[in-house]
């Protein structure tokens, strides 16, 4: 095989409790699927051919059909994907949470394990608590902490007189505060699998890489656009955001508003505000289901929703050769499909697939749902 030829020759490493698969398992995988969020938990799922049976049960067993202890629930799962000449990159560490067996009467007996990252300590158990004269990210770090993980915070500057948790989960109560600042919340494996990011979408970041349809000569920091299915919608774009609350305090009320100039990133030459504005003039959007107490935070929640519409102005679903550099809250660079909608897009979720030789679909695939706010 030509050397050039092996940098698309994909490779895969699957740990339980740091020891790589035994060549047992190996020769029985069919399909590894990492799936990355913005806001929630990572998932993993590794699927078996299970024909013989001997991965329905996780103790006993003999030489032939051994046990699959390292597959029980609580087991640590690490992933990494990548090429040959290339080299991997580990794209999940978590734990298993539970297997499935599935049986058709056309297909084979497929035994999968199933896990999530270390987010998901933060569904163990409800909670009532209230926190006192705390901004949101001390709030969030506190919470990281009492589940065993560090925190990559923005300081969300104002102090709220009180927040209350009430009979939520952990991970409940902080998607809450992160939907309502539209901050990332997740963790980048690809840096430390137990600090949680909490931080504003960085639009502005230049692009990670470039997705380039139909081009053979790909420099190191391209990758083969396989499919795109973009959509342009203006239902939700407003050219201004209106927050209302009130100083109970002070006994007025609070406005804050937020303008195309606030846009965190045009990612155009022309906006999603703008095209509103082009066809039915000045159009708002009054919020008064935010409890807001001060200025300040009306203002940045009416800023973070202004932003968080324009990015419903154009979605795509894209797929490209395998690549793990592409997670939750990077840019990528879309080319060559079309003047329109060519350009950066802020990656909201991402898969990686790698599925073995046995399968039709086999090789490494990345898909990602992407959103932009101009063109």
């Amino acid at each position: 095989m030509a050397d050039n030829d092996q940098q698309f020759v994909p490779t895969y490493k699957v740990r339980f409790n740091g020891t790589e698969l035994s060549a047992r398992d190996d020769a029985h995988l069919q399909e590894v699927r990492v799936e990355l969020r913005r806001q929630a938990p990572a998932s993993v799922s590794i699927q078996f051919n299970n024909h013989d049976g001997s991965y329905d049960k996780f103790r006993g067993g003999s030489a032939a059909q051994p046990g699959n202890e390292h597959m029980a629930p609580g087991s640590k799962v690490e992933v990494s994907l990548g090429y040959q000449k290339k080299g991997d990159t580990k794209l999940f560490e978590g734990e298993v949470i539970g297997t499935s067996v599935v049986v058709t009467e056309n297909g084979p007996r497929l035994f999968t394990v199933r896990a999530f990252d270390y987010l998901h300590r933060l569904t163990r158990g409800r909670k009532t608590r209230t926190f006192l004269d705390q901004k949101f990210s001390d709030i969030v770090s506190v919470v990281a902490q009492d589940r065993g993980l560090t925190l990559d915070p923005e300081d969300t500057a104002f102090v709220r007189e009180y927040v209350i948790q009430h009979n939520q989960t952990d991970l409940d109560f902080v998607r809450g505060i992160a939907g309502w600042l539209d901050f990332d919340l997740h963790v980048r494996h690809l840096e430390d699998p137990k600090k949680l990011r909490f931080r504003a979408p960085d639009v502005k970041a230049g692009p990670l890489l470039k997705a380039v349809y139909q081009n053979p000569d790909l420099s190191k920091d391209e990758v083969f656009l396989r499919r795109f299915d973009g959509r342009q919608s203006l239902a939700r774009v407003v050219s201004e955001v209106a927050v209302r609350g009130w100083d109970p305090k002070a006994k007025r009320e609070i406005v804050g508003k937020a303008s195309m100039p606030q846009l965190y990133d045009a990612m155009g030459p022309t906006a999603a505000p703008d095209e509103v504005r082009q066809r039915w003039g000045e159009t708002e959007r009054q919020l008064v289901d935010y409890k807001v107490f001060s200025q300040e935070e009306a203002d940045k929640i009416a800023r973070t929703k202004l932003n968080e519409y324009a990015r419903t102005f154009i979605r795509a679903d894209v797929e490209v050769q395998g690549d793990p550099r592409i997670h939750p809250g990077a840019v990528v660079e879309v080319g060559a499909v079309g003047d329109a909608f060519d350009g950066p897009y802020f990656v909201e979720s991402a898969t990686h697939i790698f599925g073995s030789k046995v399968k039709v679909s086999g090789g490494y695939t990345t898909r990602f749902v992407a959103a932009r706010c101009g063109w």
